[in-house]
C-alpha cells in the first residue's frame, strides 16, 4: 500500500515544521504495515518562507510552487496528477497529526472496502471538536445558518460533534467530511475526476463528497473517524467566517459567496440558488440593522453584514446567480 499526502499552504511557515514532524512520526507509527509515502506540500505564493521551510523538513517532501494563489483545489489537482498512492491524504497544514490517528484512518479503510473517503477530527488544544462530520449543503441548511438556528440543527456546522443530532464517538457512514484531515482512495479520482477548480474559496471538498454520495456504479462511501485527530496549532484558524473577514478583509467574503453560489447552483436547480441567494440578502440585512444598534450592537460584525450584502448582489450580477462566471472570477 501507497500513501500519498497532500498539503496546501499559504503564508504558513510558522506552523508547516509542526505539521510534517507530525505526518513523519504517523508514518513511523504504521511503518509494521509495510505502508510505503510520499508528500506533496503545494505552496500557493507564500511570502513568509513556507516554501524554503517544508523544503528543508527532508527528502521525502516534494514541494510544488505556485506563483499565484491558486486556490486549495486548483493547487490540489497539481499535486494529485503526480501522486502514485493507492490512498491520498488531505492535511490542513495548521494541524498536526495526533498518535494512532493514521492507523485509525488506514485501518477502516482497510476494513470498509466501499468507503471512498474517510474523515477525522479537528480539535483545539483543548480537545475541543472545531470540524467534523457534516451534512451536505441545501436550502434547509441555509436557512438554519441565515436566521442563526444552527444549534437547533447541529449537522449543519462544521464546528460541531453531533451529526444529525446524536454525538460521533464511533465510525460511521456520513454526508460529508471536511478535507482538513481526510483519506481518499485515488480510485475515486480516476472514476469521478479530480477536485472541481472552479472552487477558490472553500466547497470544493463538499462537492467532491457529494459527487462520492451520489455515485452509483459502483456507490461508494464516506465516513467519518472520529478516534483519528489532528490538533489545531492555529488558535485564528477555523474560525467563523466574520473573523477572518476582520483579519484578512474583503475577499474572504467574496470568495465564499461565489463558492457558495457555484456550489448550489452545479448541484440544484436556479430557483434554490435564487432561494440561497435572497435568503443571504434578507438575513444580513437583519443583523445589520440589529448590529448598528447601541449598546447590542457590533461594528465588526455591521461590517461584514454590510459587504456580505454588496458581494452576494455583484455576485448574482456578475456570475448570473452562479450559472456562469468571469474569467477571472476570483479578482
Amino acid at each position: 500500500m501507497k500513501l500519498s499526502f497532500v498539503i496546501v499552504t499559504r503564508n504558513v511557515n510558522k506552523y508547516i515544521g509542526s505539521c510534517l514532524e507530525s505526518v513523519f512520526g504517523a508514518l513511523a507509527d504504521v511503518s509494521a504495515l509495510g505502508a510505503e509515502a510520499e508528500i506533496f506540500v503545494v505552496d500557493n505564493a507564500s511570502a513568509d518562507g513556507t516554501a524554503r521551510s517544508a523544503r528543508n523538513a527532508g527528502s521525502a517532501v516534494t514541494v510544488i510552487e505556485n506563483t499565484t494563489d491558486t486556490g486549495f483545489a486548483a493547487a490540489a489537482n497539481k499535486a494529485l496528477r503526480q501522486a502514485t498512492g493507492d490512498l491520498v491524504f488531505f492535511l490542513d497544514p495548521r494541524t498536526e497529526v495526533l498518535p494512532g490517528s493514521l492507523r485509525r484512518i488506514l485501518d477502516h479503510m482497510e476494513t470498509h472496502t466501499d468507503c471512498a473517503i474517510a474523515g477525522g477530527k479537528v480539535v483545539d488544544k483543548k480537545e475541543l471538536t472545531v470540524r467534523g462530520a457534516r451534512r451536505l449543503p441545501g436550502f434547509l441548511t441555509k436557512f438554519t445558518e441565515a436566521f442563526g438556528l444552527a444549534a437547533m440543527a447541529p449537522a449543519t456546522c462544521l464546528n460541531h460533534a453531533a451529526y444529525g443530532g446524536r454525538r460521533m464517538e464511533q465510525p460511521a457512514e456520513v454526508q460529508s467530511v471536511p478535507f482538513s484531515f481526510a483519506c481518499v482512495r485515488m480510485e475515486a479520482f480516476r472514476c469521478l475526476g479530480p477536485l472541481d477548480e472552479r472552487f477558490f474559496g472553500g466547497f470544493a471538498d463538499t462537492d467532491f463528497c457529494r459527487r462520492v454520495h451520489k455515485a452509483l456504479n459502483p456507490a461508494r462511501k464516506t465516513a467519518y473517524v472520529p478516534q483519528a485527530r489532528v490538533r489545531l496549532l492555529d488558535g485564528f484558524a477555523m474560525k467563523q467566517e466574520v473573523h477572518d473577514f476582520d483579519l484578512y478583509g474583503t475577499e474572504v467574503v467574496r470568495h465564499r459567496v461565489r463558492s457558495e453560489m457555484m456550489y448550489v447552483w452545479k448541484n440544484y436547480c436556479i430557483l434554490t440558488s435564487a432561494a440561497n441567494t435572497l435568503l443571504d440578502l434578507a438575513a444580513h440585512s437583519l443583523r445589520f440593522c440589529v448590529n448598528i444598534l447601541p449598546v447590542v450592537g457590533d461594528c465588526t460584525k455591521s461590517r461584514h453584514n454590510a459587504v456580505v450584502i454588496k458581494e452576494t448582489a455583484l455576485a448574482m450580477i456578475d456570475t448570473q446567480l452562479g450559472t456562469q462566471y468571469p474569467a477571472t472570477p476570483w479578482e
